[in-house]
């Protein structure tokens, strides 16, 4: 949809009134639609409805607030009932996104002035500008530190007064910030000044996510969690993590998990990370350094990790994946110390073969990486036994080729806020050798294949392949694939996604007691047992979510059903030789996209075949951080066996 807005020339300050009193009329259905054939005149300036958290309810929803509005007791009344989450249009028809990049018309151009305007958690909107928090909604603010400007000009901008305008990294910036974990919603508009046509101001208006969030969930009375995480401390775009598990069926009943990063430090886009895990069993401490390719543009990226990792019991797994019983004399416990030293950094430079158009999305990456892992306290380790423990530095050489491009979507994993999916395809080689004090020089190569596209009406699908081998035979095989519908409409308020993924694991020759399971994310979600390991497994998951438009409280109700299949298996027995393990469950999801609280479930499970699981469960917890994959190259690595 495009809007054809004649600015004045006026102050500055009086331009971005009119600006923002003509984003409001087209939230509030005012504003007149044109369409690509209108006419622009020299002063006229192009803006795209971009990256909105949402536009319109269907048609009935947009007549209802119309008459609720009329009334001040009615539209406090529809206010806390419900938010404009979906992107529909007057007719009830679902908006096709415009994929053409609003600043286009812009390159070349000089910014001349930044101006940054920050909204309020509660009661205003990106959208509807006009909107002032007021009563209950003022009070929740004031309970809340927006981020700073200067943090936002520092940290989260790409670009500064005197650059020049470059399309692509205006887009990549707003999709940045809309991904960050502190900002609820953000988007850039360009401010022409007709009297000076190659001079251009920004103005960037963000909205934070409420940055105090209490996590909490229980597997019954004896076994919860709490933690009071703060993702915002201070408006300084730090977050700080902190949580507590409890479980007064094991001793010591109280486990403790802290996490401080500082992302984006100054412009260097370098996120720093400290974390400390202490559990019952391990203890974990970390520091890291990193920054990733976030866009095409970005030429350096890299990491540099240093960790201790005790654990005071480890029990190996028998052949047939599961612990060893007690009468087996080989089952034995013991304790371990690692040292870990992870560095790696990579340069991307545009392909220079291919059309304009593409180059600038395309990328050829090359990347180094040095990784020091060494035990002081470990079993006893020979070339046939406990090689997962060996002393080893390992040397690798990445090639990788991408090209990335980005949809606005939404109603996948959010509820309502504007998703960016990624695709497009990476192809990457990695090469190198491991020097232990077990196997010696061995040589690693290794291969990664991925791509991901909208199939039409059909939706989206994504699919991966990663394999690689070391000389003396040990190798790992890993295949993905990820599926989601497009957007359905049930019964008039209610839309329905469908989603469907698949994964694959098989080793070769791998180490003693090292094992593929199927617990949890890697196959049946909310099921941990000790005998669903294996060498090799299949999983398929199907869901489908059901996207209301109730509302309790600002928190969007989903209802769900899924069901996981899934097989594991050791070596020496085919992969599908008994019926899959399998998992169902249905249950409603809780989410409000104002704040940072995790996606919250109330579910009912039935396993009807797992070993140590009980048929039925009842949990109510939160959700595993689902993120679709990118196709950014990142470190070059050993295929991960898990």
């Amino acid at each position: 949809m495009k809007l054809i807005l004649q600015i004045y020339p006026n102050s500055t300050k009086q331009t971005i009134k009119i600006l923002f009193f003509v984003v409001f009329c087209m939230s509030s259905g005012y504003a007149q639609n044109t369409t690509d054939s209108t006419k622009k005149t020299k002063d006229s300036v192009y803006i795209e409805p971009v990256s909105m958290k949402s536009v319109k309810d269907s048609l009935m929803f947009t007549r209802l607030k119309k008459r609720f509005s009329k009334n001040k007791i009615l539209n406090k009344i529809y206010t806390a009932l419900f938010r404009d989450v979906y992107n529909q249009n007057s007719s009830g028809q679902e908006v096709i996104q415009v994929e053409e990049n609003p600043f286009k018309e812009y390159e070349g151009r000089v910014v001349r002035k930044i101006y940054i305007k920050r909204r309020q958690v509660f009661g205003e909107s990106i959208v509807d500008t006009f909107r002032v928090a007021e009563g209950f909604d003022r009070f929740l603010n004031s309970l809340h530190t927006n981020t700073k400007e200067r943090i936002i000009r520092n940290s989260y901008l790409m670009f500064e007064v005197g650059d020049i305008i470059n399309a692509d990294r205006l887009r990549d910036n707003e999709r940045l910030m809309r991904r960050s974990s502190i900002l609820h919603d953000a988007r850039i508009l360009v401010l022409p000044d007709p009297k000076y046509p190659n001079l251009v101001d920004l103005l960037v208006i963000t909205q934070d996510i409420w940055s105090l969030q209490p996590d909490v969930g229980f597997n019954g009375f004896k076994d919860f969690f709490i933690g009071l995480n703060q993702t915002n401390f201070r408006g300084l775009g730090h977050s700080w993590r902190n949580n507590f598990y409890v479980n007064y069926n094991q001793k010591p009943a109280l486990e403790y998990y802290t996490q401080y990063t500082i992302p984006y430090i100054g412009r260097s886009f370098v996120t720093g990370q400290a974390e400390m895990d202490l559990r019952r069993q391990t203890n974990h401490y970390g520091f890291r350094l990193f920054r990733p390719f976030l866009t095409p543009e970005m030429k350096l990226a890299g990491s540099f990790e240093l960790s201790n990792d005790r654990n005071l019991l480890n029990t190996f797994r028998g052949n047939d994946g599961t612990t060893f019983k007690t009468n087996d004399t080989t089952n034995y416990t013991f304790p371990t110390n690692r040292n870990n030293l992870d560095f790696w950094l990579g340069y991307a430079f545009k392909v220079p073969f291919f059309s304009k158009e593409l180059r600038e999305r395309t990328r050829f990456v090359f990347g180094v990486r040095y990784a020091n892992i060494s035990y002081t306290i470990r079993p006893e380790v020979t070339a046939d036994t406990n090689q997962f423990f060996r002393n080893h530095r390992d040397f690798l050489i990445g090639l990788g080729f991408s090209n990335r491009q980005y949809k606005r979507d939404f109603l996948i994993y959010g509820f309502g806020i504007t998703e960016d999916v990624p695709y497009g395809y990476l192809a990457t080689v990695v090469t190198g050798y491991e020097n232990s004090d077990v196997f010696g020089r061995r040589f690693y190569t290794g291969i990664k294949l991925a791509k991901g596209q909208y199939i039409g009406k059909a939706g989206y699908i994504y699919g991966l392949i990663n394999a690689g081998a070391y000389t003396n035979g040990t190798s790992g095989l890993s295949i993905e694939s990820n599926y989601f519908s497009t957007l359905h409409t049930f019964r008039r308020r209610t839309q329905v996604r469908h989603f469907v993924n698949i994964r694959y694991s098989l080793g070769l020759n791998r180490y003693t007691g090292e094992f593929v399971n199927i617990n949890r994310e890697n196959g049946i979600l909310d099921v941990n047992s000790d005998k669903l390991f294996g060498t090799k497994k299949l999983g398929i998951g199907y869901q489908i979510v059901f996207f209301s438009r109730l509302n309790f409280l600002g928190f969007r109700i989903a209802p769900f059903f899924q069901t996981d299949f899934a097989f594991v298996t050791p070596k020496d027995k085919l992969l599908i030789d008994k019926l899959p393990y399998t998992g169902i469950g249905i249950g409603i999801r809780l989410r409000n996209e104002n704040l940072t609280f995790n996606t919250f479930q109330i579910k009912f499970s039935y396993f009807p075949n797992l070993p140590d699981v009980r048929m039925l469960n009842f949990a109510f917890n939160d959700t595993y951080n689902l993120r679709l994959r990118d196709f950014d190259i990142s470190a070059p690595e050993i295929v991960p066996f898990r």
